[in-house]
């Protein structure tokens, strides 16, 4: 357990870095990058381990995100319109209408955000949560079927869903459900697997190089006869 000063050493240390930080990014780069660890970054990052390589990062479709924002402008629209023309008896059921709907969309647009499908050079996983986090992953090579699933009301937007199949009968990782270019998102995974498998296509061989030294001598040509 760590004493009084070693916990205020270290608050020194982290405030001390984020000056250096905010002198070199800058004040609204730095807070900006803050607001993005909100939104799913972090969990990510920590997620992965040292050397591997994130070859694609899926987030929800946008389409996900109107119900959201339509539910928040409500909330929004209704504090500005509708409350200060409550009567006082009534206002405290007003305010809290007003809140749940704010509360609501802000909550339903995080979940959203924060809900991340990574596809690294050897597996793929999975992390969502708000308040509790959830996580699951799957090697590569595991992976057996891969099912796109793009409904018709979610054509026009190039969103879809995708199930993905391994030996086990159970998992964590099965349906992505709402993402943009499912299509995509299949052909590079099975493009990943068949290079992990050894079917990927073979790479071009080096030219060969004339084994000949420059300074050997040039090889006589054919014999002729000579006139005399």
């Amino acid at each position: 357990m760590r004493t009084p000063r070693q916990l205020v050493g270290l608050a020194v240390d982290r405030f001390i870095r984020w000056l250096d930080r905010i002198a070199e990014d800058g004040v609204l780069r730095t807070m900006w990058s803050r607001v993005r660890t909100l939104f799913g970054s972090r969990i990510v990052s920590r997620k992965l381990i040292v050397g591997e390589t994130v070859i694609a990062q899926v987030r929800h479709s946008g389409i996900l995100f109107v119900p959201s924002i339509l539910i928040g402008v409500a909330g929004v629209l209704l504090a500005a319109f509708w409350l200060p023309f409550v009567s006082g008896g009534a206002v405290f059921f007003a305010l809290l209408v007003v809140l749940a709907a704010v509360g609501y969309g802000f909550f339903r647009f995080m979940w959203i955000a924060r809900d991340r499908f990574v596809v690294t050079d050897s597996r793929v996983f999975r992390v969502w949560g708000l308040f509790t986090l959830h996580g699951a992953e799957m090697e590569i090579v595991r992976l057996l079927d891969i099912t796109v699933t793009q409904p018709w009301w979610l054509r026009p937007f190039a969103s879809g869903h995708l199930v993905l199949e391994n030996a086990a009968q159970t998992q964590g990782l099965k349906d992505i459900r709402y993402i943009p270019h499912p299509q995509e998102v299949a052909r590079m995974i099975h493009h990943r697997r068949r290079d992990m498998s050894g079917m990927g296509a073979p790479k071009p061989e080096a030219p060969k190089k004339n084994p000949r030294r420059p300074d050997h001598p040039r090889s006589p040509g054919p014999v002729t006869a000579r006139r005399r």
